[in-house]
């Protein structure tokens, strides 16, 4: 590694933290022999740009400092080019980070990436609407529609996007109890046959990662860099049935057991509401991006990561 860019997520930490810390992690490449510069984003989309301009002028990595949203923005960036995407934790949710067993003191979690070889892997890609127009954007942790696309909606639009995870339960809790989850239509083609099967679902999971962290923290035992499939996991009908279960079920770890849960390897799936006026909300890597139909697919080799030799499904202290 020659060259390295960090794009720091201003709003990730305390200004006064940041203002120690940059240097800190600008010095730490410098230590290694690597060029290094740093840019703090100021508003959304600020990263991708950054991530892609760095990319275009030759950098061979270029490290999302924040949480998992900087991590998605620069990846939307990265995808297709030759530099490498690093992590460095800084936000409320690192659900990333500590699937590659990242320190959570972001200057060892950047030194533990300084001497791996970047390793490619696949992304997922979806295809959905906004606007009137088509749009494409790329995931590396989950891909959901149904109550956790809501969730993030509602969070966004009160500008409450960096709760703790306690808050975050009152907040799906408040959210179940006072709104409705219309089924709508899931269709997908499993990783063993040609065919699309069609379901109905309250809630579909999609998932590169094994650790989504909380009730969700022993999702799938494989890693995203070992399995080119996407792991999807609906929600069956109703949702007064289905939600609680699959929360239940999965805190106890016996989603196998789960009647109202349907896990399996997809190659692709499509969502779809079943009425017009349904509005489904849908969110990649915890960024609402609007509502249903979206289609999933999986991108091969579609970036080049930074990935600790002896990584596991949990940081580092």
């Amino acid at each position: 590694m020659d060259r390295a860019t960090l794009i720091v997520n201003a709003s990730a930490g305390r200004r006064k933290d940041l203002q120690t810390l940059v240097p800190a992690l600008t010095q730490a490449l410098q230590r290694a022999g690597v060029q290094a510069n740093a840019a703090l984003t100021a508003a959304a989309g600020e990263a991708q740009s950054i991530a892609a301009d760095a990319a275009a002028s030759g950098c061979d990595a270029v490290f999302a400092c924040g949480g998992d949203g900087t991590v998605h923005e620069v990846l939307q960036g990265l995808v297709g080019t030759k530099a490498a995407l690093g992590v460095v934790p800084l936000g409320t949710a690192n659900v990333f980070a500590r699937n590659l067993g990242l320190a959570f003191d972001p200057v060892r979690a950047l030194q533990q990436q300084l001497s791996v070889e970047p390793r490619t892997i696949s992304v997922g890609e979806v295809r959905y609407t906004a606007s009137g127009s088509e749009r494409k954007r790329y995931f590396i942790v989950m891909a959901g529609a149904g109550p956790d696309g809501a969730l993030v909606y509602r969070l966004l639009a009160g500008k409450r996007s960096r709760l703790g995870r306690s808050a975050y339960y009152a907040h799906s809790l408040r959210l179940f109890l006072t709104q409705s989850f219309p089924a709508f239509r899931v269709e997908y083609r499993s990783s063993e046959s040609s065919e699309w099967v069609e379901q109905r679902g309250v809630s579909v999971m999609c998932s590169r990662v094994p650790n989504l962290g909380g009730i969700f923290r022993r999702l799938a035992t494989e890693t995203f860099a070992a399995d080119n499939k996407l792991l999807l996991s609906i929600a069956k009908p109703p949702a007064k049935i289905g939600l609680p279960a699959w929360f239940a079920f999965s805190h106890l770890a016996l989603n196998a057991r789960n009647p109202w849960l349907e896990q399996v390897r997809v190659s692709e799936f499509r969502c779809t509401p079943l009425e017009q006026n349904h509005r489904i909300h849908a969110e990649l890597d915890g960024e609402w991006i609007g509502y249903l139909p979206m289609s999933v697919s999986l991108l091969p080799l579609a970036v080049s990561l930074l990935m600790p030799k002896d990584h596991k499904a949990e940081g580092k202290q």
